[in-house]
């Protein structure tokens, strides 16, 4: 069975205290650093250098100067001629940085341990974007979108689901059929739940599982 968000959001007792109020935001942001290893911390922030809000284990005043500051790259990188980037991903000697623009204007940063950016989870980034983009009434054109979701393997073979929690708690899938072309030490399967509905579940290599369907719709 892979680690349960319930078990990873214990990690948060380690967070320094806020200066500022927790909002709507602050779960996403802070589901976003579970799902992701090696993150240290998140923030919203917008077209003035603002955040929005913040996660994460470092200084709450060091997590806005770097925000502001990949803003200010973003707009000026977007400047150019072939216009405004999706995503920004720089190792430097100590961190790394993720830099996703959400809507014009508004951008995701991610801080995290120096060899941790470019091996990031992209299903655990576009889980954050849409819920960041829902929670916000922002529209977005961007369809791909994964869920973050615990599920049960069965004891005989560690890389097959058998459970997987949704509405109204554990339900059984029936495994259809095996996925193809994913990335290294990931494993990917069409289930069916007692419902009758059908979704894909992909195990990325750190053990955390993503559907392509919200398993409580």
């Amino acid at each position: 069975m892979s680690a349960s968000r319930e078990e990873a959001r214990k990690r948060r007792r380690d967070r320094l205290p806020r200066d500022q109020a927790p909002s709507s935001f602050t779960s996403i942001l802070e589901d976003l650093l579970c799902a992701v290893p090696g993150a240290r911390a998140a923030a919203l922030v917008d077209f003035e250098g603002e955040t929005i809000d913040y996660a994460g284990c470092l200084d709450p005043f060091d997590v806005k100067v770097t925000a502001a500051h990949w803003q200010i790259v973003l707009a000026e990188v977007g400047a150019f001629p072939l216009g405004a980037p999706r995503q920004i991903t720089v190792r430097a000697h100590r961190r790394s940085y993720i830099v996703r623009q959400l809507q014009p204007g508004y951008a995701l940063v991610v801080v995290l341990h120096a060899r941790a950016a470019f091996a990031a989870s992209h299903r655990a980034l576009q889980e954050a974007e849409a819920r960041l983009c829902a929670e916000a009434g922002w529209s977005t054109s961007r369809t791909t979108r994964w869920y973050c979701v615990d599920v049960e393997t069965e004891a005989c073979d560690r890389g097959r689901p058998a459970r997987l929690r949704g509405a109204g708690g554990w339900q059984p899938v029936e495994v259809m059929g095996s996925m193809v072309g994913l990335g290294p030490r990931e494993k990917g399967f069409r289930i069916r739940l007692p419902s009758g509905a059908e979704m894909l579940l992909v195990r990325e290599r750190m053990g955390r599982w993503f559907a392509d369907e919200h398993p409580e719709t």
